[in-house]
């Protein structure tokens, strides 16, 4: 956070020390009330401008999304990486899911693009209470000649120290996220 208010900073210095070496000052001649409106305006783009960088970058940075056409959609995934005994089960899951909302959809791919179960440790007052472990589960399909579909679900289970590892009773998966895709945006996220 400290770097990102750093950036938005340093941009907003850079760019009102490149305007005050203009020549032609557009807020320079006029009645008061015009000079202020037309700094505000100037200050307004700049700070957008600045804005759109920074979020450009934490998005691309923190989350895996990529910005195309001004949206931000998820990476493609199209190789299945996890090789656990339950991987064909666990994508037979999100591709029942997906097959129930979108009948008339090809799928082209649903894939598990990590090694193994992210796990983190859960802890109470500083003590290791318990595991919790995600996989996310991603499938690409074709909308007919119009576009495509990419879909996220997630895996969730729970593991307390010394018990059996439990899986969400919430929902099993989770779908949490569906990027429809035009043919455009699909051709330029393919080489991102």
């Amino acid at each position: 956070m400290r770097r990102l208010i750093t950036m938005l900073l340093l941009s907003l210095l850079t760019y009102f020390g490149a305007s005050a070496q203009m020549t032609k000052k557009p807020t320079g001649t006029g009645p008061f009330k015009e000079r202020v409106t037309n700094l505000w305006h100037l200050s307004k783009d700049a700070i957008n401008g600045v804005a759109t960088k920074v979020q450009d970058n934490f998005e691309t940075e923190n989350s895996g999304l990529h910005r195309v056409n001004g949206k931000y959609y998820m990476h493609l995934y199209d190789t299945n990486i996890y090789k656990g005994s339950d991987s064909s089960e666990l994508c037979a899951l999100c591709r029942k899911e997906f097959e129930e909302k979108y009948p008339a959809m090809v799928i082209k791919s649903v894939v598990i693009p990590q090694l193994d179960w992210a796990t983190t440790t859960v802890e109470v007052d500083g003590q290791v209470e318990g595991y919790a472990q995600t996989l996310y589960c991603y499938i690409i399909a074709k909308d007919g000649n119009e576009g495509y579909v990419n879909a996220k679900f997630v895996f969730e289970r729970q593991k307390k120290v010394g018990d059996a590892t439990m899986n969400n009773l919430v929902k099993w998966p989770l779908w949490i996220r569906t990027d429809v895709l035009t043919n455009e945006v699909y051709g330029k996220l393919l080489k991102k």
